[in-house]
C-alpha cells in the first residue's frame, strides 16, 4: 500500500459524550492515535474534533476491514461518484450506527456522521480508482 492514507474525522457537540465517540473509533481502528480537538462552535458551545491519521499498512487493513463486505461492496459500486482530482475516496459513516457497533454509510446531508477520506498512491501503469477497488476488494491489503 506504500503511501496510501485514510484520514478519519468526527465533530462532536457539546452535549454528545466524547469519550463514548472515541471508543466506537477505537473499536473499529485498533490502538491508533486519535487527536482530540476541542474550539468554540459557531453557536458557543465548545465543538469536539475526533481524528485519526493512519499511514500504517497494519492501520490500514484494519481500517478497511473493519468497514466490513457490504460497505465496501457500496463504496465499490459508488467508487467512480466518491473519487476527487488527487485520488481520494470520500464517504461518511453513520455516527449513532458506529456508536452500537455496526457500520453503515450515512445519507446524503447526515449531520451526525464520521467522515473518512482514504488517498491511494498510484505509481506508473495504475490509476486512482484501479488502487482503490483493489483496496476495496483486499487485493493490495
Amino acid at each position: 500500500m506504500g503511501d496510501d492514507r485514510m484520514t478519519v474525522r468526527v465533530h462532536v457537540s457539546a452535549v454528545e459524550d466524547a469519550s463514548l465517540v472515541h471508543q466506537a473509533l477505537r473499536s473499529w481502528l485498533g490502538d491508533v492515535d486519535i487527536s482530540r480537538d476541542a474550539s468554540p462552535s459557531h453557536h458557543g458551545p465548545t465543538m469536539i474534533t475526533l481524528s485519526a491519521d493512519l499511514q500504517r499498512n497494519a492501520e490500514l487493513r484494519r481500517g478497511i476491514a473493519g468497514l466490513g463486505e457490504e460497505v465496501c461492496g457500496h463504496l465499490r459500486d459508488e467508487h467512480a461518484s466518491r473519487m476527487d482530482d488527487d485520488g481520494g475516496l470520500h464517504f461518511r459513516l453513520d455516527l449513532d450506527a458506529l456508536l452500537s457497533g455496526a457500520m453503515v454509510l450515512a445519507p446524503p446531508g447526515s449531520s451526525r456522521s464520521v467522515k473518512v477520506r482514504y488517498k491511494v498512491a498510484v505509481y506508473p501503469g495504475q490509476t486512482a480508482q484501479g488502487r482503490i477497488l483493489e483496496v476495496l476488494t483486499n487485493e493490495a491489503l
